[in-house]
């Protein structure tokens, strides 16, 4: 029996987006008869998924919970990156392939010491590009220490690597054009919507009622609230709209929940909702409980990230409102399809009106989002990435 071990810091039961991810790619491969092991930091009770017999769950042990703070971040990966050593270095065989997911962005270490060490084979997958991603979001300064040591550190893992996946083509587009001596390992695999969501009306969506979405024209951003998303133009835009019959909803949490808790403190807004990560099974109505979805990126983000959200707001046949640099991947996939539209971050004015606009055409609004769906079950299905994933670590 053919298998893989996945290495990655967040799994079932965390809501993040990356331990959605991997744990449906564990699913679907140990459901196609591969054995399937995972070594992950997320900590978990008596709760596991529903994996079949194929699929082995490792954890670390770790003395912190998961937080959004920076400091127990680091703190809860080096414990990840200890546990997943000593599981790659003594306890697995050799002959099994690593797919290692870069949360931590540095996991991929893991791979290069298997790999010299042992003589093993890995794949990288880039959740994000780092040390980009951590400059553009202010969290190292440029032609630092840190960003020189881990611009080597990282290209080590890139150079070792038998794949780098991306998620999109301006992710491959930025390491080709950074690493061209790289370009023929660089390979896309673009996510998924986490679940097949069934089209659901507002008006009769038991979520929508619950908090009354459905009585008023509803904004929705739903997932991580994180330092590469404009999160700030949306508060504003919402301070410019606070008297318009427009709710603005946040589902998730992030390092950017207290932008949009200060901007309802200093403003009195009434017109933003916040709630926290819903259950998955309920995913189908909390994203369905709106008129249309936001996504946003801060400028430069769109070349270094994909954001998931984007995938569960098409499956949920609504109409997207995205905040991203002109021409960006985002932008192109909206304006090709006519499923949404695009706005250039750090203008809360343009968004203002944009969503103002809408609030008052609801054929345009309801037409983008069906052609939302079209886009989805076309390109975004979780059976098209898995055959993508299957052909690529097992040659299938």
């Amino acid at each position: 029996m053919q298998q893989i071990t996945i290495i990655t810091q967040y799994f079932y039961p965390s809501h993040a987006a990356t331990a959605q991810l991997m744990t449906d790619l564990a699913k679907g491969l140990s459901q196609k008869g591969y054995q399937i092991n995972i070594f992950t930091g997320t900590q978990a009770k008596d709760t596991t998924p529903e994996l079949s017999n194929q699929a082995i769950i490792n954890r670390a042990f770790s003395p912190i919970a998961a937080s959004s703070n920076i400091l127990s971040k680091i703190i809860s990966s080096i414990f990840f990156l200890l546990g997943a050593f000593k599981y790659v270095i003594f306890l697995l065989p050799r002959t099994t392939p690593l797919l290692i997911a870069s949360n931590p962005p540095y996991a991929g270490i893991l791979g290069t010491i298997f790999k010299i060490v042992r003589g093993g084979k890995y794949h990288f997958l880039l959740q994000d590009i780092f040390p980009e991603s951590a400059v553009i979001s202010g969290i190292i300064q440029q032609n630092s220490f840190s960003v020189i040591f881990f611009k080597k550190l990282i290209y080590l893992t890139y150079k070792y690597a038998d794949n780098i996946i991306v998620l999109s083509t301006s992710m491959q587009c930025f390491l080709e054009n950074k690493y061209p001596e790289l370009k023929e390992k660089i390979k896309v695999i673009e996510n998924w919507a986490v679940e097949d969501i069934i089209s659901c009306d507002k008006q009769a969506n038991d979520f929508a009622q619950q908090y009354n979405f459905d009585k008023v024209f509803t904004v929705l951003y739903s997932g991580n609230l994180g330092r590469l998303h404009d999160i700030e133009t949306i508060a504003e835009a919402a301070n410019i709209l606070k008297n318009a019959p427009i709710q603005f909803v946040f589902i998730g949490d992030g390092a950017k929940t207290k932008v949009l808790k200060q901007a309802i403190q200093s403003n009195k807004l009434k017109n933003i909702f916040l709630l926290p990560y819903q259950p998955r099974e309920i995913l189908h109505l909390s994203l369905t409980a709106c008129d249309l979805s936001l996504v946003s990126l801060i400028p430069g983000a769109e070349s270094i990230v994909a954001p998931s959200k984007l995938y569960g707001m098409l499956a949920a046949a609504r109409g997207i409102i995205a905040i991203s640099s002109a021409n960006s991947y985002i932008d192109q996939l909206l304006t090709n399809s006519g499923c949404g539209i695009n706005t250039p971050p750090n203008n809360p004015q343009h968004l203002a009106n944009l969503i103002n606009e809408l609030a008052s055409d609801s054929i345009k609004v309801k037409l983008m989002g069906e052609k939302a769906r079209q886009v989805y079950e076309s390109k975004y299905t979780f059976k098209r990435a898995l055959a993508e994933y299957e052909k690529l670590l097992f040659g299938i």
